[in-house]
């Protein structure tokens, strides 16, 4: 089959070079399968606008389109209409009927896929303005479409918002392996934190995130200046976001400058060595949706603390060496006990690639396409 997948979404989400991306990852998936894959990704970046081949059977085509925040307006001519199928990232994306409307027209299965239907922005105005707007649109396309939920908790949100239950799958989100470092053990940790600017016996408490309000970016730099003494801990956070300011006042507030450091931006080829050269991931965001860092540290044997939200509490269960917190504290009691065994990491890096990879997704779009074909 030709297939199609859309991102609008124009944040953060699978920015060029820096991200493990979840469309790629999906992409390579189904060109595994045998089918031929265009993924269509929206960007801001003139720059970034070209056509690449991953393999004979998977392009993807990066492209500046019409936005309004994080919402992207794919045109239509940017699509081509001979797709069998379209998978959609679509969460709360306020332009998606527009995009239900022309696969329609064109005789293509549309396939949403969904992490969460509310707005991050909780108890804001712009976050009531946009949940009022999804209502209003997006909602009323999901009542009427088979969709693909990332997790069981998005697919009782969209229950609880009065989509039928039997529309709705849940297809995991996965990890592309295919893009990971696969020889990072062979590398020496205490070189690669000197690269990073550490000393050898430090013990680096490292975290992925934006610098924004549902991360808690001031909270993990309290939580750290609580533990500091505890062991020779420092901090290393790669994001950046509208509390740079913020964090870097507190950062000289509490004469932290030589203890902490925050990068803007990690190219991805290189994000290896920072999960390798850390000893924790810290994951302070109570509403995370699915957590690709959290994954990508597990994967690298850096033992994560997390509290508990909607992803963490599925990638983490069950997972020796890793702990899923119901509170501050209980990251704290994590990072200043015992250090797992690398026995316990290596159990869990295994089980990631395991359980988390594309491939159950790929089936569940091509289920779907088989299935809304026969109706």
């Amino acid at each position: 089959m030709k297939l199609g997948i859309l991102c609008t979404m124009m944040k953060r989400f699978g920015i060029k070079g820096f991200y493990n991306s979840q469309e790629i990852g999906l992409g390579r998936a189904l060109s595994e399968m045998g089918h031929t894959v265009i993924v269509y990704k929206g960007t801001k970046d003139k720059s970034q606008v070209e056509t690449i081949e991953i393999n004979e059977r998977l392009t993807v085509k990066y492209m500046t389109m019409p936005y309004f925040v994080a919402h992207g307006w794919m045109p239509n001519h940017l699509i081509d209409p001979d797709l069998d199928g379209l998978f959609c990232f679509s969460d709360q994306q306020v332009f998606l009927p527009h995009v239900a409307g022309w696969c329609k027209r064109h005789g293509i299965v549309f396939v949403p896929y969904v992490g969460t239907t509310y707005s991050l922005y909780v108890n804001t105005l712009r976050g009531k303005i946009m949940d009022e707007v999804f209502a209003n649109t997006t909602l009323r396309v999901y009542k009427h479409t088979p969709i693909l939920a990332k997790t069981e908790a998005a697919r009782q949100e969209l229950i609880n918002l009065g989509v039928r239950p039997e529309l709705i799958s849940i297809a995991p989100v996965g990890l592309d392996v295919g893009v990971l470092k696969h020889d990072f053990q062979s590398y020496d940790r205490a070189a690669l934190k000197r690269e990073l600017g550490f000393e050898a016996d430090d013990v680096i408490l490292c975290s992925v995130a934006r610098l924004e309000d549902d991360k808690r970016p001031l909270e993990l730099l309290e939580l750290f200046r609580r533990v500091q003494d505890r062991k020779k801990f420092r901090l290393l956070i790669v994001g950046k976001g509208q509390l740079r300011a913020q964090m870097d006042e507190k950062i000289r507030e509490y004469s932290l400058e030589d203890k902490v450091k925050i990068l803007d931006r990690v190219p991805y080829d290189s994000m290896w060595k920072i999960y390798t050269a850390s000893d924790y991931y810290v994951n302070m965001s109570e509403v995370e949706i699915f957590g690709m860092a959290i994954m990508e540290a597990v994967y690298y044997h850096c033992s994560v603390a997390a509290r508990r939200a909607i992803g963490p509490s599925l990638t983490l269960k069950d997972m020796r060496g890793h702990c899923l917190c119901d509170t501050d504290a209980d990251i704290e009691a994590w990072l200043t006990s015992d250090y797992p065994s690398e026995e316990a990491l290596t159990e869990s890096a295994d089980r990631v690639v395991e359980d988390f990879s594309w491939k159950p997704c790929a089936r569940a779009f091509i289920g779907q396409i088989e299935a809304q074909r026969t109706r």
